[in-house]
Parts: structure tokens; C-alpha cells; sequence
């Protein structure tokens, strides 16, 4: 992979890029983390995120204040989306993230009506269900190109176009500070980074194994999140708390040993692009996961991790590594020097500048 930036190729070009907010994980990796580079290279950026973010909460007490709060925030909504549609024409390039406003079609249709260079990226299998499905297929068949995480995904959007490329999720494995295999906490910290939502999806299938494993091997349980999590009343699992912060995030190596990335055999779960293990390996952290979508293709097992399925294979996995930190510090040393090939964002930039280039310049496969 070419990890040298092209110096200067956007050449004062105008990108608008589209997100969700500022803070969710889709806009910070797929976007974001690009601008520094793109604008390195000469691209000018305006970022458009949702007006309020999409993951603005109602802090109106009464039924009447949060009544109040909802339309006000659907009226920002659609006056910034117009304005984002109106300001289009004046840029050589649209970037979409997932989608523009509340999954409705017609603000995609304006969008390229106004600038069909748009280019559409997700990260996950947001098509699932037949409304869904006709909206994402629609986007991706009109859209000048369109970027996804993985091989699920790529399969999907083939299905209508062509003007697909695979940009797996990344992240900038120069801020991820390596773990001190040196010091060696006890009890050995297993541990999980994620969302609220990522949590009810796939930690909650797993609490009772996890559990039953922590009596039997004894390592502490860590939760890495924000907002902090409430676990089913019915667990029994003991677990520690860690508020999530950007600065959590990089210094991970510093809050776990052991990384885990639990998944769930569903169509959803395995359009999944692999975050967690690239966060852990940037720490130069072990880690385990359900051998299911982009993990198989993440962790090369019994080199950089394991993949496991059953109870017994999580149990000898999580035993391993906590009985040797040697071996910890080999899975931890090889699995980071895979994320600095192969899932940094120095890897990738001049990918999707090569992306930008094509689309601002009307140079598209007929």
C-alpha cells in the first residue's frame, strides 16, 4: 500500500462532506480523520454535519418542552439540509456518510440534483429492510462513486453500480500510544470499547459467558463507553467503568490487556468493519473476536489474536494470554505493526484522494 500523500492534487478543489455529527465513530473515521491529509493536498473542506447531531438528546423535563424541542430541532434540520443542498453546486466534490436526514430519500435525490458528484460511504449494513434497502440501492446507483468498509458491503453495492471501492475504517495509529508490556497489572484487565448502541447489540449476547469465564479464570472485567451502560439486572458479571473519551480511546493500552470484539451471527453484525480491533492493535493490545465479517480478515489468528467461537475457544483464548505476558506483548507488538501497514490512515489517503480526484473531474468509467 502507497502511504505517501500526493502533495497539492486538490489544487484549491472544494469538497463539502456530509456527517451524522462530530462525535460518532462513522463520521470521526470515515471522515474526519481525512481532513488534516486532505487539505494537506490541496482540497479546501466544509463539513456539514447533521443540525442538531444526529445523536442529540431532549433535555426537556416536561411532555410539552420536549414537543417544543423536536420541532425546533426537525426545522434546523431541514434548513441546514437545503442549505447544504444549495450550497452543493459551489463544490467539486459532495462526501455523504451513511445518509442526509432521517433515512427520507428525497434529501439524496435534491443533493444530486443540485451536484451529482457525490460520493457515498457507509460503514455498516444500513440497507436491511425493504424501505431501506430501495433507499441505500438508489444512492448507490446515482451516485458518482461510492466508498464502503468491507467485502459485505462492497457485494451489496455492486448489485446496482460498478463505481464501488472498499476503504476499510482506520485510524491514525501514530496517536495510538503502545502498550507497556512492561508493567503487568493484576488482575489481567479484559476489556470492551464502545458505543451505548454497540453494547445492546452484542456485549449483552455475551455477559453471561463472560461471566461465567471471569469465575473461572478470575481477570477484571472493563467497559469502555459513554454514556456509562446499564447492564441487564440478570448479570452477574463484575465490571469496572471507563468513561470513553478521545483521550481514553488512544491511550487505551494504558485501561486494558486484552481486547475483545464479541459479535453476533446476524446480517447486521457482519457488515461490521472491525473498529474495536483496529483501536486495540493501534495500543498494541492482544485481542479476541467472533470470527465473523471484516474480524476474519482483521485478526490473523494465533498471530496477531484469536478468533473464537464457542464458550470453550473464548475460555482458552482469554486463558492464554493471560497466563503469558510474553505472548500478550508478541500478539500486541505483531498486531499493531499489521494496523500501521494495512489499517492506517497513512495507508489510505492517497486512495481516496485518487477517489476525489476522478469524481471532481468527471473522469468516470461510462
Amino acid at each position: 500500500m502507497n502511504t505517501t500523500t500526493p502533495m497539492a492534487s486538490g489544487k484549491g478543489r472544494r469538497l463539502m462532506g456530509c456527517t451524522h455529527s462530530s462525535i460518532d465513530p462513522a463520521s470521526r473515521f470515515r471522515f474526519l480523520l481525512y481532513v488534516p491529509h486532505l487539505e494537506k493536498a490541496g482540497w479546501r473542506i466544509s463539513h456539514r454535519p447533521n443540525v442538531p447531531s444526529r445523536y442529540w438528546r431532549l433535555t426537556a423535563k416536561s411532555r410539552r418542552g420536549r414537543s417544543v424541542q423536536k420541532r425546533v430541532a426537525k426545522f434546523l434540520g431541514i434548513a441546514s439540509r437545503w442549505r447544504d443542498i444549495i450550497d452543493s453546486a459551489r463544490h467539486d466534490a459532495v462526501f455523504i456518510n451513511r445518509d442526509l436526514l432521517d433515512g427520507q430519500l428525497q434529501w439524496e435525490q435534491r443533493m444530486i440534483r443540485h451536484n451529482p458528484r457525490v460520493i457515498f460511504d457507509f460503514d455498516d449494513a444500513i440497507f436491511l429492510g425493504e424501505t431501506r434497502k430501495n433507499h441505500i440501492e438508489w444512492i448507490c446507483q446515482h451516485a458518482a462513486w461510492v466508498t464502503v468498509g468491507n467485502e459485505t458491503l462492497a457485494q451489496f453495492a455492486r448489485n446496482v453500480t460498478d463505481r464501488v471501492t472498499i476503504i476499510p475504517s482506520v485510524i491514525d495509529a501514530e496517536k495510538y500510544v503502545p502498550s507497556r508490556h512492561d508493567f503487568i497489572s493484576n488482575p489481567v484487565r479484559v476489556g470492551w470499547l464502545g458505543s451505548d448502541l454497540s453494547i445492546r447489540e452484542t456485549l449483552f449476547q455475551y455477559l453471561d459467558m463472560f461471566s461465567r469465564l471471569q469465575q473461572q479464570l478470575g481477570f477484571e472485567f472493563v467497559i469502555v463507553s459513554k454514556p456509562r451502560p446499564e447492564l441487564p439486572a440478570s448479570s452477574d458479571l463484575r465490571w469496572r467503568y471507563m468513561e470513553w473519551s478521545p483521550s481514553v480511546e488512544e491511550n487505551i493500552s494504558e485501561h486494558l490487556d486484552i481486547g475483545l470484539m464479541p459479535l453476533v451471527d446476524d446480517e447486521f453484525q457482519r457488515g461490521k468493519c472491525g473498529m474495536k480491533l483496529l483501536q486495540y492493535m493501534g495500543g498494541a493490545l492482544p485481542t479476541i473476536a467472533t470470527p465473523l465479517g471484516a474480524n476474519c480478515d482483521i485478526v490473523q489468528h494465533g498471530k496477531t489474536g484469536f478468533l473464537a467461537n464457542s464458550e470453550a475457544e473464548w475460555h482458552d483464548a482469554i486463558d492464554a494470554f493471560m497466563r503469558s505476558p510474553a505472548l500478550r506483548k508478541e500478539f500486541g507488538m505483531k498486531g499493531r505493526s499489521l494496523c500501521e501497514k494495512n489499517y492506517s490512515i497513512q495507508a489510505w489517503v492517497p486512495k481516496l484522494l485518487e477517489i476525489l480526484d476522478r469524481v471532481a473531474s468527471d473522469r468516470l468509467p461510462t
